[in-house]
């Protein structure tokens, strides 16, 4: 018997701002979010086929993606129009949101047995077993969800958006360099504000905004790489990646930590698997506890060493 094809997953080419372009740049923008868009297509058939869990990240990182520049040039668009537009894109892969979470949850299970001693290994078990059948049914759903008519209707209807997206009329005259100026230092001192107002009582919902408005500027840079020596910006690419990376890992410990109150919910307080996860979920809130005063003192230094 042969063994089935695997698809291959699809390489995409990173790109940046065409710095040669006499386009404005509003048209410029929206002709790289289509691009982004369609390339999706080639992440659909591997989601469906289900051979490697990179194909699903893939597909949200780049919805993410185009959400993120799309939320960061938004003073050159009709306002109700890109609103819209950016919510079906978010609507659209909403549904593989419980997939992708258990994806990670299962990925790290190697992590979580080491977190508790082994007698409570057979109850982890239990626990990671239901996972396993939590996350096939999510698949299968999310199978029927990607090969139905309505899905590719409402993908159709993005793209239809996505070209129809309309510039302010008042931005068309704008030297594009100018209005990049603009947009990236307008991010990067809304993000110095921020982190100049960390503290130790800063709440795990202030940290995740601040992620966020990072990830955006830090995927606006990497677009408008060519011209990030000719822009005065305090934030680099690389301080951010590094800023995003601690705020995102401190992110899944807190969406970790809500998954795991929720599931304890469920099941009756005895037992062998609620005893596992009870001591899983000490642990995980003990480490949180403690990389959040790390990750504010690190955000605190961060900050200083940009005013400098």
């Amino acid at each position: 018997m042969h063994k089935r094809d695997t698809f291959q997953l699809p390489r995409k080419t990173s790109g940046v701002y065409p710095i040669n372009s006499t386009l404005p740049l509003a048209k410029i923008i929206r002709s790289h979010v289509l691009q982004n868009f369609s390339f999706c297509e080639n992440y659909q058939q591997g989601i469906i086929k289900d051979d490697d869990p990179e194909f699903l990240h893939q597909y949200r990182v780049t919805m993410r993606r185009i959400r993120a520049i799309l939320s960061l040039h938004q003073s050159l668009f009709i306002p109700d129009q890109l609103k819209e537009t950016n919510l079906a894109i978010k609507n659209l892969m909403q549904p593989t949101n419980l997939q992708r979470d258990l994806d990670v949850y299962l990925m790290q299970m190697e992590h979580y047995f080491n977190l508790v001693e082994h007698k409570h290994h057979q109850g982890l078990a239990r626990f990671f077993d239901d996972l396993q059948h939590q996350r096939q049914k999510a698949y299968k759903k999310n199978k029927q969800w990607l090969k139905s008519e309505e899905y590719k209707q409402q993908y159709k209807h993005i793209k239809t958006q996505l070209k129809q997206l309309s510039p302010r009329e008042e931005e068309l005259s704008t030297p594009s360099k100018e209005m990049i100026n603009t947009l990236l230092m307008n991010l990067n001192n809304r993000i110095t504000t921020s982190m100049n107002a960390i503290d130790s009582q800063t709440s795990d919902a202030k940290l995740h905004r601040l992620r966020i408005k990072c990830k955006k500027l830090r995927y606006g840079l990497e677009y408008y790489r060519p011209l990030i020596e000719q822009l005065s910006l305090s934030l680099k690419i690389k301080t951010l990646k590094l800023l995003q990376a601690k705020l995102g890992d401190f992110n899944d410990s807190s969406v970790q930590i809500d998954f795991l109150n929720h599931y304890l919910q469920q099941y009756k307080k005895t037992g062998r698997r609620a005893k596992a996860i009870g001591l899983l979920l000490q642990k995980i809130q003990q480490d949180h506890l403690e990389n959040k005063q790390q990750l504010i003192i690190e955000v605190v230094q961060c900050s200083q060493n940009t005013a400098n």
